[in-house]
């Protein structure tokens, strides 16, 4: 190594010590980046005054954290996460962005406190459980609650409705319908005798988020709003399926509907195609009797008539009577149906599908009907769908980012490709300096002549070298001409030849 070191020249050695000097640097960038903690956040959108209460709970426990978005933000290790909770929770300290006091405002309760004091205490303390319970919510930067709770009245007619007032804090703006309508109703069932209509709900512009015009319809949502979320939930889905069958950039879809968002209730009345016996009475007469001619002197026909005494005197009479009544009370069966028709039937929808002309002709009549079963296309009440063939235009390949990971590799990969540039140049190099050193310091032609030694006299006479004419030696003076002549052409070939001299003679 030394001897390689001693061979190569000034600029070699320093494009030698570059690049060793390079390589640690970006060894030590990626074991840097390798071994970098990874933050998590603990909290965000926290009041500033409580910050400085949070960072010194944190430092009294030893956890490391960082300090972001103004003063907002905190974050720690992942190891340490649970260690920051326990930390602040030992404190009564919360990261919900709220600075309100819970139920511990009641751990300071006095023992000589009057009634109307404790009333205070609670409302004040559910009114900061709610404000910290509302703040640990995705997307809401913190909550202020204001409860009004009027005392029970003896006459049902005279006590007031409980009411309530929410303000969010920072990113109040950006909640969906459904988070709002969640955080009323929150409110309401943590409070006795709070009704959702009683809650008031703005976000940090003073915007009215709750309740709304959407609120009277039972929560639900408008019409337009409705739409628009159906589309955007269906187009997703017709364009997962476009994106695997013909692949992404072939074709696009879009849905427009029309919903019916009226909360209706249908009443059902059926009768019974055939009669129920109620009631069923059945009455039986029955009659029987014997008897024979009247006795004499009695008044009648047989006294005043001879003759009619005569002809019945033989006999006598005989009487069995029956009559049976039946009497049925017949019921008509009815069936009564009362049902609750929930919104969101669809009226008519309608499907417009835009196909590139590289698609086969076959392929786009299968997709079209594809996406009508799958869009749920009814003929009957007047649905329609649409083909066009229309170029697509050539989007640009977006570069994804794929996180810290990817840096990294991207790092790595240049490294190795630098790395394997400066070997590259260094072992060319190095050949190099050996091809320009052996013809430099080749073997002179006049030594191949000399085939074998020649005894001196026979030098003298003349016999030199061989047939051939003596060839006459330079002078010193040309020679000195033609060696001050290389220095000064190529001093560094000059201080190599030397440099091999003196290494071959130690040797």
């Amino acid at each position: 190594m030394p001897s390689v070191l001693q061979s190569m020249s000034p600029k070699g050695r320093i494009a030698l010590g570059a690049s060793i000097v390079g390589v640690l640097v970006v060894g030590y960038m990626l074991m840097s980046l390798a071994s970098a903690p990874s933050y998590q956040t603990l909290g965000a959108g926290i009041d500033p005054s409580q910050t400085g209460k949070i960072t010194a709970a944190l430092d009294s426990a030893g956890v490391a954290y960082q300090i972001g978005n103004g003063g907002t933000s905190i974050s720690v290790k992942d190891g340490d996460l649970s260690k920051a909770r326990i930390a602040l929770a030992s404190k009564g300290l919360s990261t919900s962005g709220s600075t309100q006091p819970g139920f511990e405002l009641l751990d300071k309760q006095k023992l000589g406190a009057s009634q109307f004091q404790q009333q205070v205490a609670y409302q004040r303390a559910l009114e900061g459980q709610i404000a910290q319970t509302i703040g640990q919510m995705s997307g809401v930067g913190g909550a202020t609650v204001q409860l009004t709770m009027p005392q029970d009245q003896l006459f049902a007619d005279q006590s007031k409705p409980a009411t309530a007032a929410v303000l969010l804090g920072s990113g109040g703006t950006s909640l969906d319908p459904g988070q709002v309508r969640g955080i009323a109703s929150l409110v309401a069932s943590s409070v006795p005798n709070l009704k959702t209509e009683n809650v008031t709900i703005t976000d940090s512009s003073g915007n009215m988020l709750w309740p709304t015009s959407d609120s009277s319809n039972g929560g639900l949502t408008s019409k337009p709003s409705a739409e628009a979320r159906y589309d955007t939930m269906l187009s997703a889905e017709l364009s997962a399926i476009i994106g695997r069958t013909v692949g992404p950039g072939k074709a696009q879809v879009q849905v427009q509907s029309d919903l019916n968002v009226d909360a209706t209730q249908k009443d059902q009345l059926a009768y019974a195609t055939k009669g129920v016996a109620l009631q069923t009475d059945k009455q039986t007469e029955k009659l029987t009797g014997t008897g024979a001619a009247g006795a004499a002197g009695a008044a009648g026909a047989t006294a005043n008539i001879p003759t009619y005494g005569a002809a019945g005197a033989g006999g006598g009479g005989n009487s069995n009577y029956q009559h049976t009544t039946n009497n049925t009370t017949y019921g008509v069966g009815k069936v009564v149906t009362h049902t609750k028709v929930a919104p969101g039937a669809v009226n008519r929808l309608d499907v417009a599908l835009v196909v590139d002309p590289s698609v086969p002709a076959a392929t786009r009549t299968q997709l079209q009907q594809a996406i009508a079963s799958a869009a749920g296309i009814t003929r009957s009440r007047g649905d329609t769908i649409t083909t066009s063939v229309v170029p697509f235009s050539k989007q640009p390949t977006a570069t994804t980012a794929l996180g810290p990971t990817a840096n990294i590799l991207g790092y790595g990969k240049w490294a190795l490709l630098g790395l394997g540039t400066l070997i590259f140049l260094f072992f060319m190099r190095r050949a190099l300096r050996k091809r320009e050193q052996a013809d430099l310091l080749g073997e002179p032609v006049w030594l191949r002549s000399i085939e074998s030694p020649r005894p001196v006299g026979e030098l003298g006479a003349g016999g030199g070298f061989g047939d051939q004419p003596t060839q006459a030696l330079p002078s010193a003076a040309t020679r000195r001409h033609v060696v001050e002549q290389v220095v000064e052409k190529d001093p560094e070939r000059v201080v190599q030849a030397l440099r091999t001299w003196m290494a071959e003679e130690d040797a």
